[in-house]
């Protein structure tokens, strides 16, 4: 069995908002912190991370878990916020996702909130194929 965890950003040329930035070291983190807990349960992680156009930005800075928002696993809702370091690389007034929860909103996805989400995509993964 296999966790995909994909992360997507907006970018321009190779970079990207500090917001996303800060996703991007928590996802990689997170994929760590998932491999050495489910690797015992016979799940492999795989992460994607996908580059998205500069009018994309409603979907930027969003992580998936087989294929699944990260939100809609948490129960998290979504805002907007402005982002001055997107303002700065689009090179217009931009609004950037946030994501709230427990409340507290986030601007970049912690690695303990991916790693939450990780965790219950693996047991409904396991709950499918009967291997709770």
């Amino acid at each position: 069995m296999e966790l995909h965890l994909l992360w997507q950003r907006v970018t321009v040329g190779a970079e990207t908002c500090e917001r996303c930035g800060d996703t991007g070291a928590s996802v990689r983190l997170a994929e760590q912190s998932l491999r050495k807990a489910l690797a015992p349960r016979g799940i492999a992680v795989r992460l994607e991370e996908k580059a998205l156009p500069p009018f994309a930005v409603a979907e930027s800075n969003r992580v998936f878990l087989n294929g699944r928002a990260l939100e809609d696993w948490l129960g998290a809702e979504v805002g907007m916020s402005h982002c001055q370091s997107c303002c700065d690389l689009l090179g217009a007034a931009t609004d950037c996702r946030t994501l709230r929860l427990d409340g507290r909103e986030h601007e970049a996805l912690p690695e303990a909130l991916i790693v939450r989400a990780g965790l219950l995509a693996a047991d409904e993964m396991e709950k499918r194929t009967g291997r709770t």
